[in-house]
């Protein structure tokens, strides 16, 4: 009879530490998940505090005649909580390169955009931050959106792959690795 008893309290114990485990497992789930889509909030957030300070150092000048990554950061453009060195990092720790185009090439007189790219973003990143609710008069300034891996997919205003970029059409265009550009009008 004790030892039934033992066997018993011991099955009893058995679930209750099962069911504070799977808990357990599923706390830290949802944890990973708020965190993870708070850092992607962020990142573009990020980006639209990236076009706001770009355009108010380029104000009074007729375009962003210059702008690169470099001149970025020793214009103080870039916000120091984003910068790594002679980098310049978003919340997802991923680089990011401000210029003319994916490369960051230097922005040429006349141009009316400048781009900001988000590099080696994965999957879901990448779905994402292409979906990314940002405002109104944000959305206007975009001219065109590219998502860029073996292949570039362009998505622009009255386009075939027309912005903005729904959930469907991003997670087609994704991949595992891929860079993320937008366009925008000064």
């Amino acid at each position: 009879m004790y030892i039934k008893n033992i066997l018993s309290s011991l099955q009893k114990h058995k679930v209750y530490a099962f069911a504070s485990l799977a808990i357990l497992v599923l706390a830290w789930g949802v944890f990973c998940l708020i965190k993870t889509d708070s850092k992607i909030t962020l990142a573009g957030e990020q980006v639209n505090l990236l076009i706001n300070q770009v355009r108010n150092f380029y104000k009074n000048k007729p375009n962003a005649w210059g702008l690169n990554t470099y001149s970025s950061i020793i214009n103080h453009i870039i916000p120091s909580n984003m910068l790594n060195g002679r980098q310049i990092r978003n919340s997802l720790n991923k680089d990011v390169l401000l210029g003319a185009d994916v490369l960051g090439n230097t922005v040429m007189p006349g141009s009316p955009t400048f781009a900001i790219v988000y590099k080696n973003l994965n999957y879901d990143e990448c779905v994402e931050l292409a979906t990314y609710p940002f405002s109104e008069k944000t959305m206007l300034s975009i001219d065109s959106v590219s998502i860029i891996n073996d292949t570039t997919l362009l998505f622009s205003w009255g386009s075939a792959n027309s912005l903005p970029i729904n959930k469907q059409n991003a997670q087609k265009a994704c991949k595992e690795n891929n860079d993320l550009l937008w366009n925008i009008y000064l």
